[in-house]
């Protein structure tokens, strides 16, 4: 993803209701909120009029791209490190 783009979805609301941001949302992952409940408890997503019907599926999303990110990140350094005791 371009800085670009990072830089608007910063802005972007996702949960409307409550007005959170997608930079609000990814500070509290990577603050270790790493479930939807856990981002419900600390900064209020989906406790809006909706219920979270309109804003869950994008905040879950987000979640899955971060643990992708984490787990690919943690096999890069893995493999790096591998190479280096080999």
């Amino acid at each position: 993803m371009s800085t670009q783009q990072q830089m608007i979805n910063n802005f972007k609301k996702v949960c409307i209701c409550r007005s959170v941001t997608g930079g609000t949302i990814m500070k509290a992952i990577r603050e270790g909120k790493l479930s939807f409940e856990a981002l419900r408890r600390a900064i209020r997503v989906g406790t809006g009029n909706c219920k979270a019907k309109r804003c869950r599926p994008k905040i879950e999303a987000q979640l899955e791209a971060y643990k992708a990110d984490l787990e690919q990140a943690d096999h890069g350094s893995k493999t790096a490190s591998a190479k280096i005791n080999a």
